[in-house]
């Protein structure tokens, strides 16, 4: 579905013309998000269901997430998915039975669509080592320009992608589910992937200049003064926001490279950031624009670069800052070290069932920044198993005074074919605890054409989640329409849920009374739908600045019988 653009912009189609709106403050936000304007916290966490007995088995939880953008909660909440079942020693139990999970999701576009499902693909391709896992993920989620053999490697898992929604193959297919998607649907996100090969034609950097000279408009020669007032006078006093440095975010506004990992070239364009929005030319009537319409001002660092997980001191370093009520303070660390923390923590949770526990930041994250990625993926995981029995056949390792000669005397093989074994087994031993922290989970993706409340009226969903995330561009999600008595959300939710909703925190291009009007818009739906509000800013495991980035509601239905009269 295409999201409709304000009313009265008029948008010019070519190479050389720019979309002129009367709301260009909103469209500099993006028309079509690829990333979330608040931090990724754990949907799980803060469970408002009723408890179970201890000899039952456990309910299947039912997740909704309309608009996430990305995958941070998602990924968030599978890792630490794994932690209620941990006994005291931190360790969890591999044969004690996982509540089942399954994850809705509703995007109103279909390209934001495609890249969640190629972040996932990153995210679980355990052929790529850990850390340079972690700087692939951050630079195809972030940044607008990549490396050329990451370029090439977005096409590779583009075609598998395909495959993937034709056949029902490959890694995802046990995990995402997309028989709620309509043919016209999977046709449409086939061409989306088929729109990342490298031989498609898109001057990325054009039409994103195109974006910025339209926003600055004769303002553009002097944007660095605007973006450094930006920072200044709004994002850096916005919970933990100064952990961005400046240069960070400057260069971040003018070129669109959020994350940069060593002495790497960003030259091609990060095609998965193109998309079409519905415009007007003239003469011609409706059309469909392709271009970049994501954000130019907010930034990617808010979704994963602001706030995380403070399992130990370590951790809670990466906030520290120099310099307190001197004027000239100074942030220790800054939002690319938080960034890598974050997704470093749920990828390791997730491969190892641990929790991950900084031992120190310098060795933890800058040996992180400081290595490259490159790895060229090969056909190992088409020999790869995971049956137990093959590991037991893996020959031993040589011992550290054992030359190679005696080696290959007490194996029968040289060293070369020694290691390639132990790293099909390493694979195979990470492929297992991958599967073991997915078991019961299925990502089911939600129709994306209509409205989102006639879906939300189909008796499939009635009193189905448990928790409901809402961006704020379905904020009016919690809002009756003219001919319903009551919200459809209210319908969807289970006698005992959990409602949280993007507040207006880090929507920088709002004035403070458009802030407050949010606020009391949304508070007035919440009390509409009797929703309680719920204190989260005493989790001592999330630093409590940004608890205001997403507001969270209690939902308690009286009695089913009320609910439908």
């Amino acid at each position: 579905m295409i999201r409709p653009i304000p009313a009265g912009a008029i948008i010019a189609v070519g190479t050389t013309t720019m979309a002129r709106t009367a709301n260009a403050t909103m469209m500099s936000m993006g028309t079509v998000n690829m990333w979330g304007f608040s931090p990724s916290f754990d949907m799980l966490r803060h469970d408002n269901g009723a408890s179970n007995q201890e000899d039952e088995a456990p309910p299947t939880k039912n997740l909704l997430l309309l608009g996430p953008s990305d995958l941070r909660h998602v990924l968030q909440t599978i890792a630490g998915r794994r932690r209620r079942n941990c006994d005291t020693s931190g360790a969890s139990d591999a044969n004690e039975n996982y509540a089942p999970l399954h994850i809705h999701i509703f995007e109103s576009h279909m390209e934001v669509l495609a890249r969640h499902l190629l972040l996932l693909q990153i995210a679980l391709d355990w052929e790529i080592p850990l850390r340079q896992r972690c700087n692939l993920y951050l630079e195809v989620f972030g940044n607008f320009l990549v490396q050329e053999r990451t370029s090439a490697y977005i096409e590779k898992k583009a075609r598998l992608l395909i495959d993937f929604v034709h056949n029902g193959t490959g890694m995802l297919a046990d995990l995402v589910d997309l028989s709620h998607l309509a043919m016209r649907s999977r046709d449409d996100l086939v061409d989306v992937f088929r729109s990342w090969f490298t031989n498609v034609r898109f001057d990325g950097q054009k039409l994103r200049d195109q974006r910025l000279r339209h926003y600055y408009e004769e303002r553009y020669d002097y944007r660095n003064n605007l973006i450094d007032w930006d920072y200044t006078m709004n994002l850096k006093k916005i919970g933990n926001a100064s952990v961005i440095h400046i240069r960070q975010y400057r260069q971040w506004r003018n070129t669109g490279i959020a994350f940069e990992f060593g002495d790497q070239n960003y030259t091609e364009p990060n095609r998965t950031m193109a998309s079409f929005t519905a415009a007007h030319k003239k003469h011609h009537g409706s059309v469909l624009c392709r271009g970049y319409w994501g954000d130019i001002i907010v930034s990617p660092y808010i979704a994963l670069g602001v706030d995380c997980d403070q399992p130990n001191a370590y951790a809670r370093q990466l906030f520290e800052v120099h310099n307190k009520g001197t004027g000239v303070e100074q942030n220790r660390h800054n939002t690319t070290e938080v960034s890598v923390y974050n997704v470093l923590s749920f990828l390791y949770e997730i491969e190892t069932g641990e929790v991950y526990k900084m031992k120190k930041v310098r060795h933890s994250v800058w040996v992180l920044l400081r290595h490259s990625f490159f790895l060229s993926t090969s056909a190992a995981s088409n020999r790869l198993t995971t049956s137990t029995a093959v590991l037991a056949t893996m020959p031993p390792m040589p011992t550290p005074r054992e030359s190679s000669k005696s080696l290959t005397q007490r194996t029968g093989e040289k060293p070369i074919a020694l290691e390639q074994r132990a790293r099909e087994a390493e694979l195979r031993k990470k492929a297992q605890t991958i599967m073991a922290s997915l078991d019961g989970i299925k990502v089911l993706i939600i129709p994306l054409s209509g409205e989102l409340t006639s879906h939300l009226k189909r008796k499939r969903y009635e009193y189905l989640f448990d928790h409901v995330f809402a961006s704020s561009n379905h904020a009016l999600v919690l809002q009756a329409t003219e001919n319903e008595a009551a919200p459809a959300l209210e319908r969807v939710l289970a006698d005992r849920a959990t409602v949280s909703i993007e507040s207006s925190m880090f929507m920088i291009p709002l004035k403070p009374e458009q802030r407050s009007l949010y606020a009391d818009k949304l508070s007035a739906m919440a009390d509409a739908m009797q929703l309680q509000p719920v204190d989260v800013g005493n989790d001592k495991t999330s630093s409590s600045g940004d608890a205001g980035a997403v507001v969270t509601f209690a939902f308690h239905r009286p009695s089913r019988a009320s609910s439908l009269q």
